[in-house]
């Protein structure tokens, strides 16, 4: 009985040893695939063009982390399955050595896949080839290392004999000491005191004594669903209230329908066929922006934007910021570019909480850093722009706010995305259409909230008398009103009409513009407001709104490029104080009466007695972009035009190089030396391209 005992008690030890073997082996395997990774993602980032990479050191301590555990798990399985059965049976070993080699190419391979891959995907496991992918590569993995383990079976084979005496404890203690390094360095970055505690340096510069600037757009927000905008609902209660204190733009339009080209001329007053930011090209470095000029003054910049798509610095948005805080500074959004970010934290988000990013920043947490770098920023004027995305779909607002005006559920969010998302096959029912607007407004609602209480902050500060406040957005949203939804697809008013609210030091209080203008002609109002009569900015500027006796309205441009997937056509759009004239790339006209027709149901473009008016508004928008000053980086934002026809008129430069009254002046003025594009893309990353929304 006693030798039986003996026998089973070292039988145990000795299976105890074997799993021992496996799960060290596979933390030690995950530790070497993590520090692949984190290399990878460190010095590649997620699009080509990006002028800096999206990620930050903490890489280097959260994949290999990450993949210590998941390797450890899966040596630990393994391990099991070895230490059953006939346990002196050295072949099984080996082979179940191989499929944990193979797990380790299949990772391998799959993170290669992702790292050009930003977008969040939401499918990741909905299409047969998308899982198909990881196995064929654990499939080759596998057969790569069982055709090495067969070549040098002999070499190998007493490692897995049981008799085979490893250095379990060394390894382990080595184990713990990486993971204690690791976890340590992911503790820092948590409690690092880059915001916190830290105090901003001030600026070698002399300081500027003009009034504290801060610009604040609200991503993909539509004028009409504004209370101060008479929206049926009071969606923003605090918005109306800093109105009522200030002047309120009633026509405000923006550049673009999306993002990025949006952003880039409100910061360098451009239009997009100059400033050329589209989703294969970042914003050139050569242009000088609201942030490098303020800059160069004494001014303090600091930059918190939320989109973790177009919001990203590798866009060239953060140019000129002192502090530009962007997602790829969070520990969720690293985690997201993670393999086990994108195909188990994401999945598992999506479906348990909200179909939704798992590491979107909420206005919340967005005011947190900025209170912070508020609290610690040195004395002297600052400039501080905020992207809020709140607003921007699935329209999936925080609690209480979920349910303000009505719920959105995460079934039909699914529902609507399945079917196309920007323009879907078959219209919406009407009951999806309408929880989709509950959810906006809803998020507007929060949004409002999270506003008026930064708003509160900066006017009880000690600072507060002397800052001027921006309210606007990049872009509207479409709700089907002309096929569409979101925004990116057209040029329609949904999509372009745009809030514009000026409060603060010296803005007079409740009045309300009518005239229509150009939101990227904040570049020079904003410089004008902190510098005066350092730059001759003035005819530029919105301040003779409310100042003096404004000339007529001067008509107002937008520009889209056509998809690359062909989904929409680009074109170029014209607002005067009476019509909005639409010319798309494929050659069809919109002509509306926007003063008598907001929503645009009537397309007067074809009846005849309108003829003489699309003629002369076709004309005025062919002269006034043959007139914007060069050079024009963007030309396929001219398509409608024709682009090449509007090149050779101008010459290889684009526009005029002389400052004057013409789109672009005040840019000119500081005589921007514009670098040569960066590298484009190739046929994948093309591909990839035609299934990115635009943001």
């Amino acid at each position: 009985m006693g030798v039986t005992l003996l026998w089973r008690d070292a039988s145990t030890r000795l299976r105890a040893r074997i799993a021992a073997r496996f799960v060290i082996s596979g933390a030690l395997l995950g530790l070497l695939v993590g520090l692949w990774e984190a290399r990878l993602l460190y010095c590649v980032p997620s699009v080509r063009q990006f002028l800096v990479v999206d990620a930050t050191y903490v890489i280097w301590f959260l994949t290999p982390l990450i993949d210590m555990a998941l390797f450890g798990a899966i040596g630990a399985g393994l391990g099991l399955i070895a230490a059953t059965g006939e346990i002196h049976r050295v072949r099984r070993r080996i082979l179940l050595a191989a499929v944990l080699a193979g797990c380790a190419g299949a990772h391998i391979g799959w993170a290669a896949h992702f790292v050009h891959t930003h977008s969040v995907n939401f499918e990741v496991y909905d299409r047969f080839r998308d899982i198909l992918f990881p196995l064929v590569r654990f499939g080759a993995a596998l057969a790569g290392a069982l055709l090495l383990a067969y070549c040098v079976r002999r070499q190998i084979s007493p490692w897995f004999r049981t008799d085979r005496r490893w250095p379990l404890r060394t390894l382990a203690k080595a184990l713990v000491m990486a993971l204690g390094i690791l976890a340590g360095g992911l503790i820092y970055y948590v409690w690092r005191p880059a915001l916190g505690t830290m105090k901003v340096k001030a600026n070698n510069l002399s300081v500027h004594r003009g009034p504290n600037i801060v610009l604040i757009t609200m991503d993909t927000v539509r004028a009409d669903h504004l209370s101060a905008y008479g929206y049926r609902r009071d969606t923003t209660p605090n918005l109306a209230r800093i109105a009522e204190h200030g002047v309120l733009f009633e026509n405000a339009i923006s550049a673009s329908s999306w993002t990025l080209p949006s952003l880039s001329s409100i910061y360098t007053g451009l239009l997009p066929h100059q400033s050329g930011a589209n989703a294969f090209r970042p914003l050139n470095p050569g242009w000088k922006t609201i942030a490098s000029v303020l800059r160069d003054h004494g001014y303090h910049t600091a930059g918190f934007n939320a989109n973790y798509y177009y919001g990203e610095s590798g866009w060239g948005l953060g140019r000129g910021f002192r502090t530009y805080d962007d997602d790829r500074t969070t520990l969720l959004y690293n985690l997201s570019r993670t393999l086990v970010g994108r195909t188990v934290v994401q999945p598992v988000f999506q479906n348990i909480d909200r179909y939704d990013a798992f590491f979107r920043r909420d206005a919340a947490d967005l005011n947190q850093d900025i209170f912070r770098w508020l609290h610690n920023k040195p004395s002297g004027p600052y400039y501080l722009c905020i992207n809020y995305f709140d607003v921007h779909s699935p329209y999936l607002a925080p609690a209480p706010y979920s349910h303000r005006f009505g719920r959105l559920s995460n079934a039909v969010v699914r529902r609507w995305s399945s079917k196309g998302g920007f323009r879907p096959k078959h219209p919406l029912p009407a009951a999806d259409r309408a929880a989709l607007i509950d959810g906006y407004d809803n998020s507007l609602a929060y949004l409002d909230a999270q506003i008026g209480r930064l708003v509160q902050y900066l006017d009880s500060s000690t600072a507060g008398k002397n800052t001027i406040i921006i309210i606007t957005a990049d872009h509207g949203e479409a709700f089907g009103e002309h096929g569409s939804y979101q925004h990116g697809n057209d040029l329609h008013r949904e999509e372009i009409h745009v809030p514009l609210i000026v409060y603060g030091k010296g803005i007079p209080s409740g009045k309300r513009i009518e005239a229509p203008v150009a939101v990227r002609q904040l570049f020079a109002t904003v410089i004008d407001l902190a510098l005066g009569n350092q730059v001759p900015f003035r005819p530029y500027s919105l301040e003779k709104f409310w100042t003096e006796e404004a000339d007529p309205a001067e008509p107002v441009v937008s520009e889209l490029s056509s998809s690359p997937s062909g989904s929409h056509a680009g074109g170029i759009s014209l607002v005067t104080a009476k019509w909005h004239y639409i010319l798309k790339a494929n050659g069809r006209q919109y002509l509306y009466d926007w003063a008598a027709d907001a929503d645009e149901q009537n397309n007067l473009s074809l009846l005849p007695q309108y003829q003489a008016v699309v003629q002369r508004l076709h004309e005025r928008l062919r002269q006034i972009e043959a007139n914007s000053a060069g050079p024009w980086i963007g030309t396929e934002y001219l398509s409608a035009l024709g682009s090449s026809k509007l090149i050779a008129d101008k010459g290889p430069s684009g526009g005029s190089e002389i400052p004057g009254e013409e789109v672009g002046a005040a840019q000119a003025y500081f005589h921007p030396v514009i670098k040569p594009d960066g590298p484009g893309l190739d046929n994948s990353e093309e591909d990839l391209l035609k299934t990115l929304p635009y943001q």
